[in-house]
């Protein structure tokens, strides 16, 4: 399961445990990763973001170090790519499914074969086909 930068902010914003309701979503055990690309997103928040941005990504920072694998290698595909970018290939790559609330980046996956997980509604995590 990848994540985007906009998804490890839910817990925050909205207050939903994607940790808890993404493995009820897909009925199982899930191994949550995160790019190097998002990472660097969340760095730069953490610095350069209004000051309730700052405060969830210091939060989120701690939920990665709980629940996430950073992927330090990624494949040669990936390296130099922009977050969305990486995450459309990764998951082609890999089958991965992709949390994420941006719409057009959902679309882009659907549109590949990918699948994705959003926020529905405020308040409810769906996942694509």
């Amino acid at each position: 399961m990848l994540l985007d930068t906009n998804f490890l902010l839910l817990p925050f914003q909205r207050h939903i445990d994607i940790f808890e309701e993404i493995p009820r979503l897909v009925g199982g055990h899930v191994q949550f990763l995160l790019l190097p690309q998002i990472l660097s997103e969340l760095r730069w928040l953490e610095t350069h973001g209004t000051t309730k941005e700052r405060k969830a990504v210091k939060s989120t920072l701690m939920l990665v170090e709980q629940y996430c694998q950073i992927l330090e290698e990624t494949p040669p595909s990936i390296k130099n790519l922009d977050a969305d970018s990486a995450l459309l290939n990764f998951a082609q790559e890999t089958g991965a499914i992709v949390a994420t609330n941006d719409g057009q980046l959902r679309r882009k996956l659907v549109n590949q074969g990918s699948r994705a997980i959003f926020l529905r509604k405020l308040a409810v995590l769906a996942l694509t086909g």
